[in-house]
């Protein structure tokens, strides 16, 4: 759930959106937990604008933020009756809606909530829920608005991008990469790619195609050099390298016969604490895949449920791609998927 709505930078004018001021202040203070409180003192019939649509999906979110869903979803739900064009309550009761396993009313809210009416990471959100129950054609219309964004801008650095409220372009690019592999269809992907890199810069184009052959032929033999080459300068510059090193080492244990040298492999990955914290979920993930592979049910079993209980939504499409173990994820959708619905 996005329920930090962003403050906009410089001193407050007579016209501000007084009701995402008061939130902004509340969480600065500590005192978060009054916003209930303080949103009953505002009458919402006297109300217009973005203020009125702050008012419903700030309401809303509180009961969220306590657990208590069939709440969030009525407020929600009486937000979207009150701000119809709400791109930030649309994609609320759309979660809401995926929540109680109510799929296609998630989709119809989806669509009229796509980027720009949302901001980026809500497309994102709302692709992983598409990958989540099966629909990559929803996931790639809901990422691909992002995309013209960048040629636009032809800058893909990262703090460039960052800092006007984007993901990395090579993030939006592995949930496309994700969806193509599931639809064994890398036509637009490649198209995409090409256009990329003759109208943009500031980024290696050689790994992002080094990625792109992999995962559409599945010989990762020179991302593996590239992979060992981020290492070595992770190394000598003193940084994390763990992501890079996971990545590498699971491609290792998926091509080896030998069972046990699979584990080692895995297990050889030391991750530091400024390391990704999930990267070691990743290794459990892949050590799934093994016994699966090794036909070892019951240690599948006992793996995949400790990993379900760290990820209970599974990794994002992008992530699962990006350490090829999205396939294999996909025998764990339906474990999810069971969790959804009122009665889940």
């Amino acid at each position: 759930m996005f329920w930090k709505r962003k403050k906009k930078p410089g001193p407050r004018a007579p016209g501000d959106n007084r009701i995402d001021a008061l939130a902004n202040r509340l969480q600065q203070e500590g005192r978060i937990d009054e916003l209930e409180s303080e949103l009953a003192k505002f009458d919402p019939t006297a109300l217009e604008g973005a203020e009125k649509e702050s008012w419903y999906h700030l309401r809303g979110i509180e009961p969220f933020r306590q657990g208590n869903r069939p709440l969030a979803f009525e407020r929600f739900r009486e937000g979207v009756r009150q701000c119809p064009d709400s791109g930030w309550l649309l994609f609320s009761l759309g979660q809401e809606h995926e929540f109680m396993g109510e799929i296609e009313q998630m989709f119809e809210c989806f669509g009229k909530a796509m980027f720009p009416a949302v901001p980026a990471q809500c497309a994102l959100a709302e692709a992983r829920y598409a990958y989540l129950w099966n629909r990559t054609d929803k996931g790639w219309s809901y990422v691909e608005p992002l995309m013209p964004v960048y040629f636009d801008l032809k800058i893909l650095d990262t703090t460039f991008l960052h800092i006007r409220g984007l993901p990395f372009f090579e993030q939006a690019w592995a949930y496309l990469a994700a969806f193509s592999q599931l639809d064994g269809d890398f036509e637009s992907l490649s198209d995409l790619t090409r256009r990329a890199e003759s109208k943009c810069h500031d980024l290696d184009f050689d790994y992002l195609k080094a990625e792109l052959e992999g995962v559409r032929s599945g010989d990762f033999s020179i991302l593996k050099e590239k992979l060992r080459s981020s290492i070595r300068e992770a190394e000598s510059r003193k940084l994390p390298c763990g992501y890079h090193a996971m990545r590498l080492n699971i491609l290792l244990a998926q091509e080896t016969d030998d069972a046990q040298e699979a584990i080692r492999i895995l297990d050889s990955v030391r991750l530091a604490d400024n390391d990704f914290p999930w990267v070691g979920d990743m290794r459990l993930l892949a050590k799934c895949e093994q016994a699966h592979k090794r036909g070892n049910g019951s240690m599948e079993t006992e793996l995949r449920t400790q990993f379900l209980t760290r990820q209970p939504m599974l990794f994002e499409p992008d992530n699962a791609v990006n350490f090829n173990l999205l396939r294999y994820q996909e025998n764990l959708k339906r474990d999810f998927q069971k969790t959804r619905g009122r009665d889940g």
